[in-house]
This record gives C-alpha cells, sequence and structure tokens, in this order.
C-alpha cells in the first residue's frame, strides 16, 4: 500500500511539474498608431522582446491603427465593453474623454502600491493631465513641444544663415519669399518656404495652436466658457496663416488637402524649406529619405511670434500617455505593461529611436534633474525641443474638445 501511495504522489508531483500546475500565458493586445510607422514599428518591436523576457508568460499582440481612426476606434469598442487591453493615447486628443466617460482603468491601486516616489519623476504639471478627480488613468509617454523645423541647406541657398532662424513673424514671411523659387526659369515655383497640414485632424490642431498662441490669441476664455476664436489676436493669426497662401504664395499648394504626413514627405525631398511640428519627425524624414541626410540638414527652433508678443506660451505639445481599457481580463499584467514603457532605460530608448521628448525628468531635465546626457548634448534638435517645454500650453482638456 505505501509503495502504491508513494508511486501515485511522485505520478501528481510528475504532472504538477509537467502541465497542470503551469502558469497560464496571459495576451495582451497593444494598440498604437505609431505602429503604422516603420521607425516607430521597429523600436517598439524591440521594446516588446525585452519586456517579453522579463515577463514569458506575458505575449503581446500588436493592434495596427491610424492616427485619424483610433479616436473612434477605441471609443466604440470600449464603450461596447471590447478593445484592446492598453492603449496610447494622446492628451489634445482623446485622453480627457476617455477618463471622463469610464474607458479607462483607475491606476491609482497601481501607482499606490509602488511607493511614495513612484510619480516623483514627472512634474505636477504633466501628471494632472494625467488624472481627473484625483484617480490616475494614464501614465505619461513623451511630451513633444512643435518648433518650427527648417533645412540649413535650403536657407543657404537662398542666402539666409541658418544659425539664424526668424524670431518674428514678419521675419519669416521675409524667409519665405526668400525661400520660394522657381529652379528651372518656367515661372512656376519648384520649392515652397512652408508647408501646412490643413485637412480636419488632430494634426491641423497641434499645427495651428503655435499660430494662435503666438500671437497672443486662445480657443477658449481663461474660464472655459466661450469661444474666443472671433478676438482680433486670432483674426490676425487666422488671416496671416492664410495670407502665406494665398497672398504671399510661399506655402506649398494643397494645404487644404494635405496631411501631416504629407508635409514631412515634402520636407524629406526639399520641396518646402520649412514646418510646424514635433521632434518625432526627424527620424520620419530620414526613413521617407535616407538620401536627405535628416541629422545633417535638418534642424530646429523655437516658433516665431509677432513682433512685441511677450508672454509665456508661444506653443503647444503633443503629451502622449499610456492607458489601460477598464475592460480588460489581465489588469495586472497590462499595468506591468505601462510601467515598463514608461520607465527610465524605455524612454531613452524611445529617444534615440524616435527622438521624442519624455517627460520624464530625469531623461528631458528640469526641476533638479539633469537631462540624459546624450540628449542634451543634440543641440540641434533634441536639446532646442526639450528647452522649449516652459513655453508650452496644452489645449483645454474638456470631455467636448474631440468635437
Amino acid at each position: 500500500m505505501r509503495k502504491v501511495m508513494k508511486y501515485l504522489f511522485l505520478t501528481v508531483c510528475c504532472i504538477t511539474i509537467m502541465g497542470w500546475g503551469a502558469v497560464a500565458k496571459v495576451t495582451l493586445v497593444y494598440s498604437d498608431w505609431h505602429l503604422v510607422e516603420p521607425v516607430w514599428e521597429q523600436s517598439l518591436k524591440e521594446a516588446f522582446a525585452q519586456f517579453q523576457k522579463m515577463y514569458p508568460d506575458i505575449e503581446v499582440v500588436l493592434d495596427y491603427v491610424s492616427l485619424s481612426e483610433k479616436t473612434t476606434k477605441y471609443a466604440t469598442a470600449m464603450a461596447a465593453g471590447k478593445g484592446p487591453d492598453i492603449v496610447h493615447l494622446q492628451a489634445h486628443a482623446e485622453l480627457y474623454p476617455f477618463m471622463s466617460r469610464g474607458y479607462l482603468l483607475d491606476l491609482t491601486p497601481y501607482i499606490e502600491q509602488e511607493g511614495p516616489d513612484f510619480l516623483s519623476v514627472w512634474s505636477e504639471d504633466v501628471l494632472k493631465l494625467c488624472k481627473i478627480r484625483d484617480r490616475f488613468y494614464s501614465l505619461p509617454g513623451d511630451m513633444d513641444p512643435l518648433l518650427l523645423i527648417y533645412n540649413e541647406r535650403l536657407f543657404e541657398e537662398a542666402g539666409l544663415n541658418p544659425d539664424d532662424p526668424p524670431e518674428t513673424w514678419d521675419e519669416f514671411l521675409a524667409y519665405a519669399q526668400r525661400l520660394t523659387r522657381d529652379l528651372d526659369g518656367d515661372g512656376v515655383n519648384d520649392v515652397w518656404a512652408y508647408a501646412f497640414p490643413g485637412t480636419i485632424s488632430p494634426s491641423f490642431q497641434l499645427r495651428f495652436m503655435p499660430f494662435l498662441y503666438s500671437f497672443g490669441a486662445d480657443i477658449l476664455t481663461a474660464d472655459y466658457k466661450c469661444c474666443a476664436l472671433n478676438s482680433e489676436a486670432a483674426k490676425e493669426a487666422f488671416q496671416f496663416l492664410i495670407d502665406l497662401d494665398r497672398k504671399y504664395g510661399v506655402m506649398a499648394p494643397g494645404a487644404s488637402a494635405m496631411g501631416a504626413g504629407h508635409c514631412r514627405e515634402l520636407m524629406a525631398f526639399e520641396k518646402v524649406a520649412m514646418l510646424i511640428g514635433g521632434p518625432w519627425a526627424l527620424s520620419i524624414i530620414n526613413d521617407l529619405n535616407p538620401e536627405l541626410g535628416a541629422e545633417r540638414v535638418l534642424r530646429a527652433a523655437p516658433v516665431p511670434v509677432k513682433a512685441g508678443y511677450t508672454g509665456q506660451a508661444r506653443t503647444t505639445a503633443e503629451l502622449t500617455t499610456w492607458a489601460i481599457n477598464a475592460n480588460t481580463k489581465h489588469p495586472y499584467e497590462a499595468w506591468l505593461l505601462v510601467k515598463f514603457l514608461t520607465s527610465k532605460s524605455i524612454q531613452e530608448k524611445f529617444w534615440r529611436d524616435n527622438r521624442v521628448i519624455p517627460s520624464r525628468l530625469d531623461v528631458s531635465g528640469g526641476d533638479g534633474y539633469s537631462p540624459y546626457a546624450d540628449l542634451a548634448a543634440d543641440t540641434r534638435w533634441s536639446a532646442v525641443f526639450a528647452q522649449e517645454l516652459p513655453h508650452v500650453r496644452i489645449v483645454p482638456q474638456l470631455d467636448e474638445w474631440p468635437e
């Protein structure tokens, strides 16, 4: 009898080791508009490979979505109790409405378990955008100011000093008139000074707000109760942008049907000399045309302002955040992935790969933190974007904002 019992015990142990007691593999669906961009796609895949080495029982499945479709796709799925487990969101697009409508998982309990210093690497200005009613529903990713991006080679060809970019909109116009050129003498311009994405999309909003702020205007009144677009400053900003196209002819044609991707393509092939964009543009433009040598010829500068404007804000920024779908069946595993994506080492990786400016102060610098050494040394590009963070104004965080 004892031999029989011993045999049964050993059999149970073997079965347990071979599978009955094994931890089931968890599958997380991760969705991100960056996945449709080859440079970002590769960067994210490399990051997930690291994550899955750390957590071999968690598999990450990628869900590709376009920038223009993500807000509607996520909202529809989440409202129906479905959707991906982890999503990459934008504060200027859908973050606040998703928090207020209960689409996102409350991360506060997980954050509290990490200890009192866990959030200390982010500024309060950034953190307040990730919470509602003192509960956190996302963690910050990158905080990317929109700046003037220009091609120094085209500046030199037009007789302009690339070390002296325009500081006012009057100077910008004077530069633009010299940068817009007919190269073959057929009476038709071949190179334009500026490209603007005029299609109705988050890209339009991000690139128009610098015009508005740098003229001293805003979309809403300070109490968020009334539209402020009928102010004289706002009208002047609108008129200046329109005049660049219709009066002065220095804007690449077809702006009303142009997206941000098209603008970057024009810059990649030196059809335009300037655009307003974020730090991510460098890697994308380089991928579009490696022969350009984007890191050698493209530079960044603060957004010009109206002559005499002395206000603090002159541009906006794209704050991206990572959030967990409230419908997820694997909240803890999803939290592990969000924590991983916002970690110092991965944020440094995303800067190296994509030149985005991490919102973590121990990477971008500020409030007593020293910046990541390589970022600080990139004085033609990343350091310029990081230094402009104090001049950023984020768009109003309202439930109705996407409308």
